[in-house]
């Protein structure tokens, strides 16, 4: 069979229309939907449970802390005592000493992870905040766009009726970009300028969750009468490393520089020899508090009732400190305070204690009383009434 060949000329190939981006508009119930995302996202029972878990991470550093105080000083008790006496050391010393030093280093292991936590939970928050601030202008975006993009049809049609044509509908110029992908580009540069632009000191020493996970820290591990917490401005190094040294370890006869975050390039300014002296009195209503606001710029602590009669419905007012000069506001009474857990925490221990005293009382009373020959005597459905106790009846044999 004879071979066919095609002999003719080969056909030009055909030229590629213009690459044009793919246009993405919203119609009207996109728009709606996306109003109303911006406006509410549903996300209020994951910003309370990350909220929950700084105040819950604060609560476990406090408790370790307060735990591995009351450990160092039975040991500090223990070697006082052999030293009066001047015996030897003893087996209970000795095996304190050795779980005190593998229990301190998991207290700072566990203090520098919790910290971490402490501030990827923050992150999180703030790209929530982040995200709900790019949706709100994006809806804005897509709005005004779509009132230009209708104003510049009018504008067409009303140029072809003076012309006497009924000319077809134009297309828009430029086309509508992605909405997602201008929510992800958006949210990404957010995320940048949050990261690059911002220290760590400035992302968190500032932030009011961070500030109260840092106060729950230092109020357990500094013990009573410890040093004072340091500025804000010390919470961080230069090279963004957070400073997390347990304070007064060497006087608490702990290790020192077994926390990764001792070094010897330290400076003297970061450490705070002062012992602070807190009031737990309010200093609005003079007594003692039962939920402890403080303020993130001047540090001082109110009654949460106090403070909010105290400020202006507008405006701004001095804080009432004596010698302070910080203003507060109502508007910014959210952004401004917070519930002060490591105040809240003195406050219950300094309770336990009052009750622990008045305990005391009553049982050295009783004591008294028995020295007297006196006691009470409970009748049986009534209450307990002072008088001698009745002597033992003699029963006679018969």
């Amino acid at each position: 069979m004879p071979r066919l060949v095609n002999r003719g000329t080969a056909a030009a190939p055909t030229a590629l229309p213009e690459y044009e981006p793919p246009a993405c508009p919203l119609n009207e119930s996109a728009r709606r939907a996306l109003g109303e995302l911006s406006n509410s996202r549903g996300t209020r029972s994951y910003e309370g449970s990350l909220k929950e878990m700084v105040h819950q991470l604060g609560l476990g550093v406090g408790n370790i802390h307060e735990r591995l105080g009351a450990q160092l000083e039975r040991l500090d008790g223990l070697r006082n005592r052999r030293q009066e006496k001047g015996t030897d050391k003893t087996d209970d010393e000795t095996r304190l000493e050795a779980h005190l030093l593998h229990f301190e280093s998991q207290v700072d292991a566990l203090t520098r992870e919790s910290e971490r936590a402490v501030r990827d939970v923050i992150d999180k928050r703030i790209e929530l905040e982040d995200e709900a601030a790019v949706l709100a202008d994006l809806y804005t975006t897509v709005v005004t766009r779509d009132i230009e993009a209708t104003a510049q049809r009018r504008q067409r049609r009303a140029g072809s009726r003076e012309e006497g044509e009924d000319a077809p509908e134009a297309q828009d110029p430029h086309p509508v970009p992605s909405t997602l992908d201008a929510f992800r580009e958006r949210r990404a540069k957010k995320l940048a300028e949050h990261n690059d632009q911002l220290t760590p000191a400035q992302r968190y020493a500032r932030n009011n969750d961070y500030a109260g996970f840092k106060k729950l820290w230092h109020d357990a591990a500094a013990g009573e009468g410890g040093p004072a917490l340091p500025d804000a401005s010390k919470w961080f190094r230069s090279n963004g490393q957070p400073v997390m040294d347990r304070p007064g370890a060497a006087s608490q006869g702990g290790t020192v520089g077994t926390g990764a975050d001792n070094d010897n390039n330290n400076d003297d300014d970061d450490i705070a020899v002062a012992r602070e002296v807190l009031s737990l009195n309010c200093p609005i209503t003079l007594r003692l508090m039962d939920q402890p606001y403080s303020n993130s710029k001047c540090k001082h602590t109110f009654e949460k009732a106090a403070i909010i009669d105290y400020l202006p419905q507008q405006g701004n007012v001095q804080c009432p400190q004596t010698g302070c000069s910080q203003t507060f506001s109502t508007a910014r009474f959210a952004q401004d305070f917070y519930l002060d857990q490591a105040v809240l925490r003195r406050i219950q221990r300094a309770k336990q204690a009052q009750r622990n005293d008045e305990m005391d009382g009553i049982d050295d009373d009783d004591d008294d009383d028995d020295e007297d020959g006196n006691s009470s005597i409970m009748v049986r459905g009534e209450r307990a009434v002072k008088g001698r106790a009745p002597k033992a009846e003699h029963v006679s044999k018969a």
